[in-house]
């Protein structure tokens, strides 16, 4: 009986064990993406920490939490675990779509909503920006101007979500954002009265929809290609470092995402929607702005939709900026810092200062990231994976991504969260090597802000640790990072195909 059995079953060919070894790797994936939503539940519910500010008691509406007390230390390997593990998760399902693995997209989604609820019942975690955020809004709601009041200021005019506020690094800084970020946070502090917590968790709920319809927004984008649509999802909807950082973060840079995946998604049928979409996001940062020029470059063929579309982007931000000039001024004024976890850290204490000073540091400084930048983006306009040319979204993803990954990759002020951008357009090219440093890139930059908060971190070895992270290895790694990814840009052209034979339909 048994070896009639056996002879029923069809044999394990090499097709089939690679298949399974794959959805077993995919399995994994997703075991790993849930692991990560649930520590950093366990975390949020644990109540304020090194990780969490207290941004007022809890109440019978979330976000919730307890009072727990967790050690530093607790919160430390939590947060790290959260972010390797979450790496991992990617590299894990990035792999295993490679092998064959081909869940539904639409579950992906699905499953990528259900951990984001989850995680907005919980408070803000690893950074004090939200409660910057209300701040900002409780002061346009008084009638006070943002961009020239600091949470300080608010907060000695003894207003309940100034009090609260009180958090560094940015109480003394008035707001950086742009003039559509601002109307948000008023709307949500119109909507949240004295109460920082309602603020806070209006803001998060803003930030979640926003992240959860860029992956719905992807998938549109991705066609009815099964293996596109996975791999957004994977790159995007399922990446737990990215929940760390845009979700219980709940940093604005999601906004600006969501824009661009809708200039995208515009960009077939009306190049002028495409314009005012990233008009609309160079709103939420100035920054953002510049991708209308590989936007121009993409529609160089076409000489009306071009200046249609530069136009209507133009005049979207303008008019924005026109009502927040200060907005400007005070984003220039941040941007000439230098961020914790770059490769600057060290190039300016140990070179650039002791040549030229301090004030010619940063002269050199900025100097050096722009001739930087220009190489580095030329290179991967050359390095990153070939699109088919008739594909409009993607080859202005492409060019897109060039510039914006060469400003990740250069520049001296940079947070984790900027990188967003950059997945959201990753994730509409093919799997290539560029993947995995994009991830090593937003990993590594989020690991100097564990756990999060600027506070003192007991035991003293522990604080010693975190100050290691973040000044010594974390800026080695990143250099090391960009001088691959030199590598690998000049090894590629260097072994790039002869022209006739490059453009052929690709495999994803």
């Amino acid at each position: 009986m048994l070896d009639d059995v056996s002879a029923a079953r069809p044999p394990a060919t090499p097709q089939r064990r690679r298949l399974r070894r794959a959805r077993l790797l995919g399995a994994a994936a997703m075991a790993l993406c849930a692991l990560c939503a649930a520590l950093i539940v366990v975390l949020g519910l644990l109540g304020p920490s090194a990780a969490e500010p207290w941004f007022g008691p809890a109440g019978k509406a979330p976000p919730w939490f307890v009072r727990a007390h967790p050690q530093d230390l607790l919160v430390y390997v939590l947060v790290a675990l959260v972010l390797l593990l979450g790496a991992a998760a990617v590299v894990a399902g990035i792999a295993a779509a490679r092998r064959g693995w081909s869940p539904s997209p639409a579950r992906l989604l699905l499953g990528s909503g259900a951990a984001v609820a989850a995680l907005t019942c919980v408070p803000p975690l690893g950074t004090t920006d939200p409660l910057n955020y209300a701040a900002y809004g409780r002061m346009a709601v008084l009638g006070l101007d943002p961009y020239r009041t600091t949470p300080w200021q608010l907060a000695r005019a003894g207003d309940p979500v100034g009090k609260v506020a009180v958090a560094e690094p940015w109480l003394h800084v008035p707001s950086v954002y742009g003039p559509l970020v601002a109307g948000t946070q008023w709307a949500a502090a119109a909507l949240g009265g004295p109460s920082t917590q309602r603020v806070v968790w209006l803001l998060s709920l803003l930030s979640a929809a926003a992240f959860l319809g860029v992956g719905a927004l992807l998938l549109r984008l991705a066609g009815p290609d099964p293996g596109r649509r996975v791999r957004t999802q994977l790159l995007w909807s399922l990446n737990p470092v990215l929940w760390w950082n845009l979700i219980v973060g709940q940093h604005v840079d999601v906004l600006g995402a969501f824009l661009v995946a809708c200039a995208l998604l515009a960009l077939r049928r009306s190049p002028v929607v495409a314009g005012l979409a990233l008009g609309a996001a160079a709103a939420v940062k100035p920054t953002l702005g510049a991708l209308v020029v590989p936007l121009a470059w993409s529609l160089r063929r076409d000489r009306r939709s071009l200046v249609r579309a530069v136009v209507a982007a133009l005049a979207v931000a303008a008019t924005g900026y026109a009502l927040a000039l200060d907005a400007l001024r005070n984003a220039a004024d941040v941007s000439e810092r230098v961020t914790i976890g770059t490769a600057w850290i060290l190039g300016e204490q140990h070179v650039l200062v002791p040549a030229f000073g301090t004030p010619g540091a940063r002269t050199a400084t900025t100097v050096l990231e722009l001739l930087l930048m220009a190489v580095l983006a030329a290179l991967l306009l050359r390095a990153l994976p070939p699109v088919q040319e008739n594909d409009l979204v993607r080859s202005t993803a492409r060019t897109m991504l060039a510039l914006v990954a060469a400003y990740l990759l250069t520049t001296a002020y940079v947070r984790p969260w900027y990188d967003c951008v950059a997945w959201v357009l990753l994730a509409l090219l093919p799997r290539s090597w560029f993947d995995l440093v994009l991830l090593a890139h937003t990993t590594l930059l989020t690991l100097p802000f564990d756990p999060g908060r600027p506070v003192t971190l007991h035991p003293h070895g522990l604080g010693r640790v975190a100050f290691e992270v973040g000044y010594r290895l974390v800026p080695v790694l990143q250099a090391a990072l960009v001088a691959l990814v030199v590598c690998v840009c000049l090894r590629r052209i260097y072994h790039r195909p002869p022209l006739d034979t490059r453009h052929h339909p690709l495999r994803q």
